[in-house]
């Protein structure tokens, strides 16, 4: 059996029909069907035509055959008796060579049989895992590089014919990123790993050919759907963060979990684009949270960001402060020299529909000391609330400064 196994190992440059090849004749071997299955129970060869789902049942049990082997079995009743040898290859990756016992019993001698079976697979497993990992790494690197705009034309052209890419598809990239609660630790060992985790959680939702990941973050190239609006496409996202969230949450990996969504844009070569918008988004998530006055807001779509995104181009401090009514300035320089509250009060009051009893309950104090704040507001400002335009410029004047606190 040595010699068998070794010459097709040998014989054969094309490491599919090796895996192939093994399992048929394991297959006459044993008169039993014989499959290999991925570690997320996904078929990858089967001796049958017809595949049979597989999975690990509660009573799994160790089975140690009567013969001098190197390998270690599992049993499971499930229809029919299943005989599992788990082949572990690198990096933690393992696969599963199940043997249904659907024909006939095996005996010791079967078990003899498989060693050299199994360690053939093995090696054919771990080279096609190396060389399927070095083409997502290529091809990683190529669909980055094309959202980053760092291609010329005609590579993009290339890069989006791998990717199936049209110039007339309407196309917006999503961006997914995974931050530390505590705001240190970026780029940590294990905040890696849980990005690496949340990646397999996202491509059970999200084709594979379009997710892409580059350290912290996760990236998706969404290929307009006419039979989804935009509102569905946002609520499924609202949806899927919230899973993942609360997976973050059950493994206690301290970690927050951010959706940014790029504007729409016709055609690959626009995606650069769309690509800087979804993080525009990202970077100033928790001063939109403050703006709508939601700090679990989770997901955001820049093109509902509206005329912030004008603000947010211009990095000049003193320039976005010639946009603040000088009404504010007053206020924002009276808090500063008494290290008050009023601005978080004014902030609360107008994102709560100038509701007393909403902003009492959302800072968590008695309406009157809601009432007195805006008083002194008043008195400090000479601020109008029943002027819309006034508020209106209030309200942007808000937002810088809490742009200018991120400078």
């Amino acid at each position: 059996m040595h010699d068998i196994f070794s010459g097709i190992l040998l014989n054969e440059s094309n490491l599919n029909v090796v895996i192939e090849k093994v399992l048929i004749l394991l297959n006459k071997m044993l008169d039993n069907p014989v499959a290999i299955y991925s570690s997320d129970y996904d078929c990858y060869a089967s001796s049958e035509e017809e595949l049979v789902s597989f999975n690990i049942e509660n009573g799994l049990k160790r089975y140690i055959p009567e013969v001098l082997t190197k390998q270690q079995y599992f049993i499971q009743k499930r229809e029919y008796v299943e005989y599992i040898n788990k082949m572990q290859l690198f990096d933690g990756r393992y696969f599963y060579l199940v043997i249904t016992e659907k024909n006939n019993q095996l005996d010791d001698i079967d078990f003899a049989g498989m060693e050299d079976a199994i360690l053939t697979l093995q090696f054919a497993l771990m080279r096609l895992s190396a060389e399927e990992e070095l083409d997502k790494k290529y091809q990683k690197d190529l669909e980055y590089r094309l959202l980053a705009g760092t291609l010329s034309s005609e590579e993009e052209d290339e890069v989006a014919n791998i990717l199936g890419l049209n110039d007339t598809d309407g196309l917006r990239v999503v961006t997914f990123r995974l931050l530390p609660k505590n705001k240190s630790g970026r780029f940590t060992s294990e905040q890696l790993r849980q990005t690496e985790i949340v990646e397999k959680e996202l491509l059970r939702d999200l084709p594979k050919k379009y997710t892409t990941s580059n350290t912290n973050q996760i990236i998706y190239i969404y290929k307009k759907d006419e039979q989804i609006s935009k509102l569905q496409f946002r609520l499924k996202l609202e949806e899927l963060q919230k899973k993942i969230q609360s997976n973050l949450d059950k493994r206690n990996a301290n970690a927050e979990f951010t959706i940014g969504i790029g504007k729409n844009v016709k055609g690959y070569h626009a995606l650069k684009e769309s690509f800087t918008d979804s993080k525009i988004a990202l970077e100033y998530i928790h001063v939109i949270r403050k703006i709508i006055g939601d700090e679990d807001k989770s997901v955001v779509d820049c093109s509902k960001l509206g005329f912030f995104r004008m603000f947010v181009k211009i990095a000049d401090k003193e320039e976005l402060l010639s946009y603040v009514p000088e009404s504010l300035q007053k206020l924002y320089e009276f808090d500063q020299q008494k290290n008050g509250e009023l601005i978080d009060t004014l902030e609360c009051f107008l994102n709560n529909k100038q509701s007393l009893k909403q902003t009492s309950n959302k800072l968590f104090v008695h309406y009157r000391t809601v009432s007195y704040r805006l008083e002194k507001i008043k008195e400090i400002s000479s601020m109008d609330f029943d002027n819309p335009a006034e508020i209106l410029a209030v309200r942007n004047g808000l937002i810088i400064y809490r742009l200018i606190e991120t400078m």
